[in-house]
Parts: C-alpha cells; structure tokens; sequence
C-alpha cells in the first residue's frame, strides 16, 4: 500500500466514572455551555455555525464540531483547532501537526447512578506528543472528578474562579514545584508533601489565604487537587506542566456561593506570589 494511503498511528485517553446525579443532568452538565463553565472551562458557547467553543480566558480556546448528539446517551464533538492563544505562539507551530482528536461522551444509568464513559481519540502515537498524551489524560481524570464534585454537591450553582497562570522562565518543574509549596509562597504554614488520596491537607500562603480540606491527588511535581471546605466545599488545584516550548504553573480555585469581589482579591494575591517564583 503507498505510504500516502498509510493513516497515522493514533492512541486514545479513556475513562470511567459513576456520578449520583440523573442522567438527565449529567447530559446538561456536558452539553450546555452554561453547565460546562461550572465544571471544565472557564468560558463556553456555541457559535454562530452551531460549533462549540470553550477557553480558559485569553490564553487557550477551542472550537469543536459537534458530530454526535443522542440525549441523553452519546455526545462527541471533533476539534477544529488544537489551541490558540496569546501567549501559546511557541507551541502552535507544533499542535499545528497533530491529527485532530474527538471526544465522546456515552452515558447510561446503574443502580440509581449515572455511569459516564469518556474516550478522547485521535492523539498521534509519535513520541513527540507523549507530554501532551499524558497531559490529556491527567487532566481529563481532574476534569472528570471535577465534573462529579460539580454535579453531587453544587448542582445549579455558577462557579467563581481564581485563575493564575505563570511561565517558567529559569526554573525547572521539579525547582519551580518545590519553591511554589515552600514557606515563602504556598505554604507559609501546612503542606502537601507526601500527602496521599483522602488525607487532610491545611495550607497558609505567604499573601495570608487559608485553605483546607481533603486530598484528592498529590502528584509531585505535576498536580495537587484536593477540596477546599472552607470555601463552601470549593475545589483548589495547583498544576505544573513541561510541554512543548513551555514550562508553566497554573494556580485554579472553583467555588460555589463565594462573593465574587472575594475570589478577585485572592486571585490578585496569588498572581502576586506566584510572580516571585523565580525572583
């Protein structure tokens, strides 16, 4: 066969997830652009074409195709472009080459619950595209969780965030990773060292913010998600990424009933702190 008839190598991201909510809802929570700024991006809407898009403020956006709709039981939308953004140029000449993905989303109910399968096709089985392979799939086990804290314990309820994004410069992730959750930073009193799925986390940054609750994962020096109780059961993710032409921390809190002046103020704090990682 020549090799232009040859089709690229794919690989897929999947995963699983029960969620005590009605399938109706689950549906909602996936489908409709409101519901999904309240669990997955910080921004969502359908354009005029009928094509979905979603961004995280100015630095990442895609738009997707939907190619599958069957309430409540299939969802799957194709992307039409991998990332955009103003400070992602680096990495657009890259992503420029990779096959598009599609994600489906199939649901059905068991025993009083919804059971959500995910499959996230269409990553390119070159090496080259391991980082975000392995992104992809710690980000939809996040987003998943997410999704699920969303829907059995805030449902209805719009979501505030405090969002900082910071590039690494000097750094590297392990460095950048040890320094952010060191005394002069994160964790001015707490920590999250060697903290396992379950366990109670409490941490004090330098700029004064308290949070605390239960660790969902601590993955050093990649991620640490946990809830926040003292945010109204709010979720705190903290996550380092090395892909491509860029290194970068990202600094997320989502909360529920939390006055929006509030999640403003601890944002600029944090955005504050997080500028003297690598003074």
């Amino acid at each position: 066969m020549p090799d232009s008839k040859i089709k690229p190598q794919t690989r897929s991201v999947g995963a699983e997830i029960e969620i005590d909510a009605p399938l109706e809802a689950v549906w909602k929570a996936l489908t409709d652009a409101d519901e999904l700024t309240r669990w997955f991006p910080l921004e969502a809407g359908k354009n005029p074409d009928g094509s979905l898009w979603m961004s995280w403020r100015n630095e990442f956006r895609w738009d997707s195709r939907i190619e599958i709709s069957e309430p409540p039981h299939h969802f799957r939308y194709a992307s039409i472009e991998s990332l955009s953004g103003e400070q992602t140029q680096s990495a657009d000449s890259n992503m420029a080459t990779a096959p598009p993905t599609a994600t489906d989303f199939y649901l059905e109910t068991a025993g009083g619950k919804t059971v959500l399968r995910l499959v996230h096709s269409g990553f390119s089985a070159d090496a080259d595209w391991d980082a975000l392979y392995d992104g992809t799939k710690r980000g939809w086990a996040f987003q998943l969780w997410s999704l699920r804290h969303y829907l059995e314990n805030h449902r209805g309820m719009p979501r505030q965030t405090a969002y900082v994004r910071t590039f690494l410069r000097k750094l590297t992730q392990p460095e950048a990773w040890q320094r952010l959750f060191g005394p002069d930073l994160m964790a001015r009193e707490g920590g999250i060292e060697n903290l396992k799925p379950g366990e109670r986390y409490t941490l004090r940054t330098a700029a004064g913010d308290h949070f605390e609750g239960t660790v969902r994962l601590a993955d050093s020096p990649r991620e640490f998600y946990a809830t926040v109780e003292n945010f109204n059961n709010g979720i705190l993710a903290v996550h380092a990424d090395a892909l491509f032409d860029y290194r970068d921390v990202n600094f997320y809190l989502f909360t529920y009933g939390i006055v929006p002046k509030k999640m403003e103020e601890i944002e600029s704090r944090t955005r504050a702190l997080l500028q003297l990682l690598e003074d």
